[in-house]
């Protein structure tokens, strides 16, 4: 039986796909009504809060064991947030698990820092900043300010004087703000410099036999202040142009952070004269439609590797693809109602690397360009070599603009981070 805790993004398709290849699953949950139904149907889906800890996780454990006669043989964490308890749920359970200190390092970026103070790995310059702490900024503009325990690009911004940096701070260290999914935020930013370079992501998993990097997956960011994710190109490492010294920071990485079993997602940039620098680490898998990029292009079904590892097992992906798989998101600039068109999509659903158009709002729906959650239309996804892929996508992000009734035609701006 693996245990699912809390799934959401990607660990909603991990629930399902491991339903659908026949593994008994327990999937303890406080968002139910956000997993399909074949899950329901497949898995035993129980409740459970945050708020009643590892104890509950436990007691549910314990429950469906005796009901079902079937072992725990796994535990996931099915959400960023997640990570420390299922983390230790799988160590209180004899199963393999991170330990206490790297699933802390993962979760809080104040320590994933610290972390990479001790350990050598390259990290932009940072201070922690309280909701006590002197007004001035602590680092020369530009900087970068983010909560310190949130995900999802959420309450990132890129601050380049003191006011912005004022309204950065408030927006994190305010109380009465809600933060999606996350019951208890700590109220704490943390300061850094802002570095430039191209920006990736290293997707793959460790598994009895070691740590296996999947894709390097290329990222497009909005533009400035915000670091709204805008699109990903999966590409096998070896037909990455950057793959040699990816794959070798992404060793560097998995080894420094501990990271001895499940999946990883690495965000890093390589900037001129530092090589790559790492941005955040997580163990889990990638949301926004990555994994199933990584399988599309490379071929790797990272869910099922995740499953696998987290029982124990070495999980063989075969040879991986030479196709690179890439989606743009279409988003709005402008608040509004969403008139239903996307003035410049036809000129790319002709194009023979297009492989669909999935929408992402229904005409209608309120769209708000400041909230990643309210400000994407739809997703096209092409296939095919990397140059061609990265030539499309950008474009898209360029050219294709979204009708708001009583506001018009757009203007957009998105570019390779």
């Amino acid at each position: 039986m693996l245990i699912i805790v809390q799934p959401l993004s990607a660990g909603v398709r991990l629930a399902a796909r491991t339903v659908a290849a026949g593994v008994p699953c327990l999937v303890p949950t406080q968002f139910p009504e956000l997993l399909p139904p074949e899950v329901h149907s497949g898995a035993t889906v129980v409740d459970w809060h945050p708020g009643t800890g590892v104890a509950g996780l436990l007691r549910l454990v314990e429950k469906a064991t005796a009901e079902s006669g079937t072992a725990p043989t796994g535990v996931v964490a099915g959400f960023e947030y997640a990570v420390p308890e299922a983390a230790e749920l799988a160590r209180a359970l004899g199963l393999p698990a991170l330990g206490a200190g790297a699933a802390e390092a993962v979760r809080q970026k104040d320590a994933m820092r610290q972390r990479c103070e001790e350990r050598g790995v390259a990290h932009p310059r940072s201070v922690v900043v309280g909701p006590e702490a002197a007004d001035a900024c602590p680092l020369p503009f530009p900087v970068v300010v983010k909560p310190v325990d949130c995900g999802g690009s959420l309450m990132v911004s890129l601050c380049r004087d003191q006011a912005e940096y004022a309204r950065a701070r408030a927006l994190i260290h305010d109380p009465g703000e809600d933060v999606k999914f996350h019951p208890n935020p700590r109220r704490t930013a943390l300061v850094e410099e802002y570095v430039e370079g191209p920006e990736f992501s290293l997707d793959g998993w460790v598994d009895a036999d070691g740590p296996h990097l999947a894709s390097v997956t290329t990222k497009f960011l909005s533009a400035p202040p915000d670091f709204f994710e805008m699109g990903h190109i999966a590409t096998a490492p070896e037909r990455s142009p950057h793959g040699e010294v990816l794959e070798g920071f992404a060793r560097q990485v998995v080894a420094a952070f501990d990271l001895t079993v499940g999946p990883f997602h690495i965000e890093t940039r390589i900037v001129r004269d530092r090589g790559p620098v790492l941005i955040e680490v997580g163990a889990r898998l990638a949301g926004d439609n990555i994994p199933e990029l990584v399988l599309a292009g490379p071929g790797v079904d990272l869910c099922a590797a995740t499953a696998d590892a987290a029982r124990g097992l070495a999980h063989d992906p075969g040879a991986l693809s030479p196709v690179s798989a890439g989606l743009a998101f279409v988003t709005t600039d402008r608040p509004g109602t969403y008139a239903g068109t996307l003035p410049g999509i036809d000129a790319f659903t002709g194009e023979a690397e297009y492989r669909g158009l999935l929408p992402e709002a229904e005409p209608g729906a309120m769209l708000d360009p400041g909230d990643i959650f309210s400000n994407r239309v739809a997703r096209i996804h092409f296939e095919g070599a990397l140059d061609r892929v990265e030539r499309l996508v950008g474009s898209v992000l360029a050219d294709v603009r979204v009708d708001v009734d009583g506001v018009g035609h757009q203007d957009k701006e998105g570019a390779p981070a």
